[in-house]
């Protein structure tokens, strides 16, 4: 009984091994590695056909292009040459000869042919796509040579226009591989729109703000500019698609988006800077405790200060005939009409920045009372340098301030200045 049921396995193995040899018997495995060699043999020669048509085709135009480039005195065709534009349109020839020979390198093999036919429509779609590219990015290089408010526009245009292409030739890609027309593809996509715009929502809003920018004409490259909301105050580099670069004073480089420049408070000093003036708006804080009227001795002794003699004179007659024609006991300080060491002082700034020469008399300029403080009363002077450089700004609000705060001992006015046990009796 075991002798058969092990003769009956044996059996079942030669039927599998003979069925097993059938199956090589009816592949004919020496001719199907005969044609499989066949065609990778063809593939290698066709692809060292289309390199060597690739390097003639890209030499002669390259040649020719750089003839072109060298014979004129045009700027627009030496960027054209910079960008690779004729590279791109040396890849068109070789591809041509190539698309043109598949049919007759291939014709027993119909498959290859149809693979290689939507081979080279993506190559060709890839080719134009960078061509397309190189042309948008010469054009931008060319409208861009100066930095004004039309750049901005065209800058962003030309980013927006080149995202649209890259969607557009993967949307053909697609189209190309699925066998189905653009209008089919395109059809399909509409059901994901609402994510569409929520990805691209940054590139949108970047392009409405780069032409609202460049209409209105609100902020270019090169401006110096303020925004708050950042703490950010420097020089713009670049303004792109979806972000603008800053470069503040300390030479380190800020990136924020493009829409936040009209959609956030943003302060431009280009005006300033073109007007070549700079304001200053710098308070001194004095102790009120040490204003008072000023004595006949007082008077006298300021009357020999050149910036405030001509006022003083002035004054005191105005004050004399005042009190006199409404028959006042100057005799006590409180009646009629007196001059005092604050005002004085600031009488003397007004005039001293009259005097100085780094101060512009065209533009506004004042000093005047702020509102008074618990730490005292804030003096303020208005006025605007006649350079916007920083370093000789800086250098005359400090030489102005120097002199203001050394004065205003000359009239016994006490700066206020927190000490230290006034600051521990405050914070302890």
């Amino acid at each position: 009984m075991y002798y058969k049921i092990f003769i009956e396995k044996i059996l079942v193995k030669i039927f599998q091994i003979q069925g097993i040899y059938e199956i090589f018997q009816n592949f004919d495995l020496k001719k199907w590695g005969t044609v499989t060699f066949i065609i990778i043999g063809k593939i290698l020669f066709f692809t060292i056909l289309l390199i060597i048509l690739e390097f003639i085709f890209n030499k002669g135009v390259r040649f020719i292009g750089r003839r072109i480039v060298y014979s004129t005195h045009f700027l627009w065709d030496n960027i054209l040459y910079e960008n690779k534009v004729f590279d791109s349109l040396a890849h068109f020839f070789p591809l041509s000869i190539g698309f043109l020979l598949i049919k007759p390198f291939f014709k027993n093999y119909h498959t290859i042919i149809i693979y290689l036919e939507k081979i080279f429509d993506i190559l060709f779609v890839l080719i134009v796509l960078q061509f397309w590219i190189r042309i948008v990015n010469s054009i931008m290089r060319i409208a861009t040579s100066e930095n004004n408010h039309q750049t901005i526009a065209v800058r962003s245009f030309s980013q927006l226009l080149k995202i649209i292409s890259i969607i557009f030739c993967i949307l053909i890609i697609i189209a190309i591989l699925t066998k189905n027309d653009l209008i089919t593809v395109l059809t399909s996509l509409g059901a994901i729109t609402a994510i569409v715009i929520l990805v691209f929502r940054d590139t949108i809003l970047g392009f409405v703000s780069g032409v609202q920018m460049a209409s209105t004409k609100m902020i270019k490259v090169g401006d110096w500019i303020g925004i708050r909301k950042y703490s950010i105050e420097g020089t713009v580099i670049e303004i792109n698609l979806t972000s603008a670069k800053i470069e503040n004073f300390d030479k380190t480089i800020t990136s924020v988006p493009t829409y936040d420049l009209i959609s956030t408070a943003v302060t431009n000093f280009e005006v300033m800077r073109q007007k070549n003036i700079r304001r200053i708006k710098r308070s001194i804080l004095f102790n009120i405790q040490s204003f008072h009227f000023c004595n006949q001795d007082k008077l006298k002794k300021f009357q020999h200060v050149y910036l405030i003699k001509n006022y003083i004179l002035k004054k005191q007659k105005e004050i004399d005939f005042f009190n006199k024609e409404k028959n006042i006991d100057i005799r006590i300080d409180l009646n009629g009409r007196r001059l005092t060491n604050i005002g004085l002082f600031r009488q003397y700034a007004l005039e001293y920045l009259y005097q100085h020469p780094k101060i512009s008399q065209s533009e506004t300029l004042m000093v005047r009372h702020l509102e008074p403080t618990p730490y005292g009363l804030p003096i303020e002077l208005y006025c605007f340098t006649n350079t916007s450089e920083s370093i000789k700004y800086e250098q005359i609000q400090a030489s102005v301030f120097d002199h203001l705060l050394t004065a205003a001992k000359e009239f016994n006015l006490e700066v206020t200045q927190v000490t230290k046990k006034e600051f521990f009796l405050k914070n302890g």
